[in-house]
């Protein structure tokens, strides 16, 4: 064995064990021997971007200028497969870093060489992911961005089935429910419904013993869909009593003490129930809402998450406001 095929060696060890600051350690001591070298630049990406698991030198920054380096020097010419997975990190390590618009092309680029390569379940992970790029892009950018989520989620299912991979159907099926719940396009209520359709499909795999996190996710998503559900007051009212049925639910799981940013965001949610609640039937609701969000507001703080903080204040101040003018 050379000298260059025991530093590898022992790199792989590092990635295998999840040692990524001994192996970011090792890998920048081979590029400094090999700078043209693509696969390294890739891996230090990766290790950057805290793939292996969490650690003190994750930078997402960092992590996104190696796998640049790494996509350029697999230019278009280059081998197909190393290209595809190149874009592929590129493109989630800019999903991680919140800027979807930039992920796109390359999430694309890399699903058009799986399509070309004949590699259906890497082909179906990337319409996985430029759906939730497309949920994630501001609407000013992408006006259709909801109804070409769709569109790439239903292509992810068509490889992703309940029969050849249960887990990553339950992920798209639930996401493609979202993708519907947000559609402004065509007739709301059909949208919703198909909405509230997907999230109970997903539930039949998302087991709450098995998957607790995504089984209580479904339940806050069949609450906000069932509060979108336009219909007559009484088909309301029922829609009401649903939702805070299914946000109880979520918080059997998402308490505060396990889970405080899950636990913020669906007492926020069940907030929001509670005032449309007393919006139908004044005199009911309006202190169960204001508990509900000054219990989000405590949340997202404990979280660190200012802007829906801050979102929870301002709805619990617009509250407090018109139950004092109500009880003047």
């Amino acid at each position: 064995m050379t000298r260059d095929d025991a530093r590898l060696s022992l790199v792989a060890s590092y990635c295998d064990a999840g040692q990524c600051v001994d192996a970011i350690s090792a890998i920048e001591e081979l590029v400094r021997d090999e700078p043209a070298n693509a696969e390294l630049y890739h891996q230090l990406g990766i290790c950057y971007g805290g793939a292996c698991k969490p650690h003190n030198l994750v930078s997402i920054p960092v992590s996104l200028s190696y796998l640049q380096r790494a996509v350029a020097l697999i230019d278009i010419g280059g081998p197909p497969l190393l290209r595809a997975k190149y874009l592929d990190s590129l493109g989630n390590a800019y999903l991680q870093s919140r800027c979807p618009a930039a992920a796109i092309p390359h999430l694309s680029e890399a699903a058009e060489l799986y399509a070309a390569l004949g590699l259906a379940e890497d082909w179906a992970r990337e319409q996985y992911n430029l759906g939730n790029a497309f949920c994630d892009v501001p609407e000013s950018d992408a006006p259709q961005k909801w109804q070409i989520a769709v569109e790439h989620y239903r292509r992810a299912l068509t490889v992703r089935t309940k029969e050849r991979d249960p887990v990553r159907h339950a992920a798209t099926v639930q996401n493609l429910g979202t993708a519907y719940r947000e559609l402004p396009d065509g007739n709301r209520e059909s949208n919703i419904r198909t909405a509230i359709a997907c999230y109970s499909r997903a539930m039949r795999i998302y087991h709450r013993h098995n998957f607790p996190a995504q089984h209580a996710a479904l339940h806050n998503n069949l609450g906000n869909a069932y509060l979108c559900l336009p219909g007559s007051t009484d088909a309301t009212r029922r829609n009401i009593r649903r939702a805070l049925l299914h946000f109880a639910r979520a918080l059997e799981i998402r308490t505060r003490t396990r889970r405080p940013c899950d636990y913020a965001a669906t007492q926020f949610n069940r907030g929001q129930a509670y005032v449309k609640q007393a919006e139908l039937d004044p005199g009911t609701g309006f202190d169960e809402a204001a508990c509900c969000l000054r219990e989000a507001e405590e949340g997202f703080l404990v979280c660190r998450d200012s802007e829906h903080a801050a979102a929870a204040h301002a709805e619990l101040a617009k509250l407090e406001n018109f139950m004092r003018q109500d009880r003047i």
